[in-house]
This record gives structure tokens, C-alpha cells and sequence, in this order.
């Protein structure tokens, strides 16, 4: 991959954070329960991720062209 050297990267954004916002930034991150959290967040990912159908033939609708 080839990456342009004329990157313009407007960093005037987070200059703008006052010292309060910094603050609270950094007490998302800053918990004692973080590993209690990530270990909820896995638990209720699993619930998302669809079984595979082992019973259903993938290539059924292929049937009708062989």
C-alpha cells in the first residue's frame, strides 16, 4: 500500500478538550470494573452470533442447473 505524504490532519479538534473533559475521558478508562465489563460485553456478544444450520444445504438452489 502507498499512503499520500499530503495527510491533513486537523488537530484542532482535541485541542479544544478542557482539562474537565480530559478528566472524564480518562475515568471511562480508569475503572477498577473494567474486566468485569469486557466479561459482560463477551457474554452478551455470543448471543448475536447466529448457529450455523448444519441441516440446510447451502447450495440447494443450485439443484434446478446440474
Amino acid at each position: 500500500m502507498h499512503y499520500s505524504d499530503n495527510l491533513q490532519v486537523n488537530i484542532s479538534s482535541y485541542s479544544t478538550l478542557k482539562q474537565r473533559d480530559w478528566e472524564a475521558l480518562t475515568s471511562l478508562f480508569d475503572r477498577d470494573d473494567s474486566e468485569e465489563i469486557e466479561a459482560e460485553i463477551k457474554s452478551k456478544l455470543v448471543w448475536l452470533v447466529p448457529e450455523p444450520c448444519w441441516e440446510d444445504n447451502p447450495f440447494e438452489f443450485l439443484q434446478e442447473f446440474l
